[in-house]
């Protein structure tokens, strides 16, 4: 899981360039030659494949310490978030009402783009996986108390010897043999590694000694290891990893000259890391006494990272910290410290020369008093550093580019008139708000929230209107789905999906609880293939009390009668007529057979309607079902004769009498619905928009690899339809 600080969409575009790959498919990314089907009648599609090219997937999303209690934005991206892509859902979350939904994306995605907008108008971008279940905590990613995907092993799997209630010298020399020690630890225990051992502790007590000369040391999720002297040698692979739940206490010194990683707990009495050890903390690291703290090799912190008393950063030493430092006396800084979010020395402060303090967009560095002689820098937007008491900037110190130096009462010593540049100033108004890894922060974020509803102003897009605050597309505010079908069913058609093509764009009209108020629908008929009148519509999945208006339905005929609120009458579920009559939405004045699928006959404009429907009391988004929201057709003026997606259910007004007739093989009371015995449909749904084959060419000839999608079950080349190299016969589409 990969999140980046996300103040502007563009400035990471170029980012992701370089992983473009084919989505969803189980071919090599070159194009491959292959020879279409000619006919779909001769595809063998497995059982309880609909032809969908969506999926939905469940977001299960919280915000853990937000430092706001205003609604926040989250926003669902299936490409990289630019002025070029639209979310596909969007919804709203606060610390108090996590976000358990589910959206729908195009089956091809691979990765899902999360932005969350914070009420006072910062963003955050996170790129997950797809999976059916997204799980994902904001402002907890920062203080990552475990790599995402670190699981502590256990002492019952994988041992070459197992040992428990260890009282004695344990000599693990066994070249790689894997020693697992359980129960309890006496203090005349002592542990040495030779060859290449590891050494599992997954028990309780005190444990002498421990020397790491050539191998590993793991304390495991559930130990809580007491050890008096701890000695890691200098050796390529040596280690000492704490995993989650684990915790680690050293009562002597600890000079390490390799690695550790902690994920748990660790508390040393007093700590010289050596210039061959790098310090990895994701979990609780603590020097618990006021011994002094030396650092020569590199410190990435994730966690939380505590010193008691002073330290010393010596020059080639390179701190990193993504979350919370603290230091409780003073700080000698020779080498370089990047902060991503917060350091605090409770004394004085002194960055020597030839050292470097970075300051990342929205870091906040506090101390008693500074000595400045090298670099504090800013990047990003605005960081701020903060000296409580006095500040003395010397000849060689400087303060530059994007940083607010902030010294309440004033610096008392500033050598250089010249030392704060290049945008930095002298200033304490930059708000940075205290979160999981800022406990302090600075200033208050203004939140303007005009119609109360707890949404910001800079988030609300009906800011004015507390009943509404949000508006939610599909498949996005720039694009269109497509609705291709065939319209002789209960018959075999010629598979052209061209008899009636309507492009569909949904939009949701959410209020600050994530209920829909609106659901807003732009129908763009664009061809009609077929010598039959057809007449358009949707089910929704809800009952048509719970709709209270329905505007922009155009009836030519007296086929449909309506209920008061614009629903069609004598149905359970609320079923919206968008027309009655393809014949008058597509009028054909040019004397041809067909409209806009024969390439060189005249071309007719398409037809646009825009419907919206409005909800006695705001539904739940998942009370609606998922877009396309069931979209039928009815033939030949005969309103029994429905067509729908396969998979989907007829509406109360269908006529039962025909399923089961000619080629079709419905069961209205199952889940095989209009399929064929063959599993073939009569309606396809592109989610990425669709350009139709020439009138009575077969689709699996115009797209070569809608045959492979489709006996795949949609497993391989899940983009079919997109115009890629090798994928599409153009000559065999309308032009």
């Amino acid at each position: 899981m990969k999140t980046l600080k996300f103040p502007l969409f563009l400035s990471f575009a170029l980012l992701f360039l370089s992983a473009c790959e084919r989505d969803g498919e189980t071919v090599d990314n070159a194009p491959q030659v292959y020879q279409s089907q000619q006919s779909t009648f001769d595809l063998s599609i497995p059982n309880g494949f609909n032809f969908e090219t969506t999926e939905d997937i469940v977001l299960d999303l919280n915000l853990d310490q937000a430092p706001l209690a205003s609604a926040y934005l989250v926003k669902v991206y299936t490409q990289f978030p630019s002025t070029a892509a639209s979310p596909v859902f969007q919804s709203f979350i606060s610390r108090n009402a996590p976000l358990n939904a589910k959206a729908t994306v195009p089956a091809g995605a691979s990765e899902i783009y999360l932005v969350l907008q914070s009420p006072e108008g910062s963003s955050f971008l996170t790129v997950v996986p797809k999976t059916s279940r997204i799980t994902h905590t904001f402002y907890q990613a920062k203080r990552k108390m475990a790599k995402a995907g670190t699981v502590s092993p256990d002492c019952v799997s994988g041992c070459d010897h197992t040992i428990s209630n260890l009282n004695y010298s344990l000599d693990a020399k066994k070249k790689n043999d894997v020693y697992c020690l359980t129960g309890s630890y006496s203090t005349g225990a002592n542990v040495s590694l030779t060859k290449g051992s590891l050494v599992r502790l997954c028990g309780t007590g005190t444990i002498q000694s421990i020397t790491i000369n050539d191998g590993e040391v793991e304390v495991l999720s559930g130990a809580d290891v007491t050890v008096t002297n701890f000695n890691i040698n200098s050796k390529n692979g040596n280690e000492l990893i704490i995993y989650p739940g684990g915790s680690l206490t050293i009562t002597n010194w600890f000079s390490p000259n390799s690695d550790v990683t902690n994920y748990g707990t660790l508390d040393v009495a007093a700590l010289n890391l050596n210039s061959g050890a790098d310090l990895e903390n994701h979990g609780t690291f603590t020097v618990s006494t006021n011994n002094f703290a030396t650092f020569n090799g590199d410190v990435d912190n994730y966690g939380s990272f505590s010193i008691a008393g002073n330290a010393n950063i010596n020059s080639g030493s390179k701190f990193k910290n993504f979350c919370t430092m603290t230091f409780g006396g003073d700080l000698q800084m020779n080498g370089d410290v990047d902060n991503e979010s917060y350091i605090s020395v409770s004394g004085a402060w002194t960055i020597n020369s030839g050292a470097d303090l970075v300051l990342e967009n929205g870091a906040m560095a506090i101390c008693e008093d500074l000595t400045l002689n090298g670099l504090i820098e800013g990047k990003g937007n605005t960081s701020l550093f903060k000296v409580e008491d006095r500040s003395d900037i010397n000849w060689g110190g400087v303060i530059k580019k994007n940083l607010e130096f902030c010294d309440a009462n004033g610096i008392e010593n500033m050598a250089n008139a010249n030392s704060i540049k290049q945008d930095a100033v002298a200033a304490c108004n930059v708000v940075i708000p205290s979160d999981a890894c800022n406990p302090v922060g600075n200033g208050q974020p203004q939140v303007s929230d005009a119609d109360g509803d707890g949404v910001a102003d800079e988030l609300d897009a009906y800011p004015n209107d507390a009943s509404r605050a949000s508006d939610s597309y599909f498949p996005s505010e720039s694009t269109y789905g497509t609705l291709a079908f065939e319209d002789l069913w209960p018959a075999y058609g010629d598979y052209d999906f061209n008899d009636l093509v309507v492009d569909y764009r949904y939009q949701q009209v959410l209020n600050a609880n994530n209920e829909v108020v609106d659901l807003k629908a732009r129908f763009v008929s664009r061809a009609a293939g077929g010598a039959l009148k057809l007449g358009f519509g949707i089910q929704l999945d809800l009952n048509q009390s719970a709709v209270s208006a329905v505007s922009g339905t155009r009836y030519f005929t007296n086929l449909i009668s309506t209920n008061a609120n614009g629903t069609e009458s004598g149905q359970t579920k609320a079923v919206i007529i968008v027309y009655d009559n393809s014949k008058d939405v597509l009028v054909n004045n040019t004397g041809q057979a067909f409209v806009n699928t024969v390439s060189g006959n005249t071309a007719i404009d398409p037809d646009t309607a825009n419907l919206t429907i409005s909800f006695s009391n705001p539904q739940s988004i998942a009370s609606l079902g998922t877009a396309p929201y069931n979209p039928f057709i009815f033939v030949d003026e005969n309103r029994g004769r429905e067509v729908h997606l396969a998979g989907e259910e007829p509406t109360d007004k269908a006529d039962a009498n025909l399923f089961g007739t000619i080629d079709d093989n419905t069961d209205p009371n199952g889940s095989t619905t209009y399929k064929s015995e063959d599993n073939l449909p009569w309606a396809i749904h592109v989610v990425g928009g669709f350009n139709y084959p020439e009138e009575k060419t077969d689709v699996s000839q115009a797209y070569n690899y809608f045959s492979i999608w489709a006996q795949s079950g949609g497993l391989s080349y899940s983009t079919w339809y997109q115009d890629q190299p090798g994928y599409i016969n153009s000559a065999d589409l309308y032009q």
